[in-house]
């Protein structure tokens, strides 16, 4: 291998390992609101020590509210009345 392949190889790992903790960083922030957003609900009225972002509180309850309306709605069949053609040849 040459130094042009050993560039390459570095890049295409460091690009690996950018999307890796991206998306390990979008995981942990997502749990973090969402269980910020139980804490304050379970608590009621009771204050706490600590204050939590009303964007992350608003973000959640988005997300209860959209998982909410997708249970809600009736599943379709993706086909309806329809036929597959096609010629498939000999099986």
């Amino acid at each position: 291998m040459t130094t042009k392949d050993y560039v390459y190889l570095g890049l295409i790992l460091l690009t690996a390992l950018a999307f890796y903790c991206n998306g390990f960083y979008a995981g942990v922030y997502r749990c973090k609101r969402m269980y910020d957003t139980l804490l304050d609900d379970s608590e009621g009225d009771e204050v706490t020590g600590q204050i939590s972002s009303g964007i992350g509180k608003s973000l959640a309850k988005e997300d209860k509210l959209l998982s909410v309306s997708d249970s809600l709605r009736p599943s379709k069949p993706l086909l309806q009345d329809r036929e597959v053609r096609g010629n498939f040849g000999n099986n």
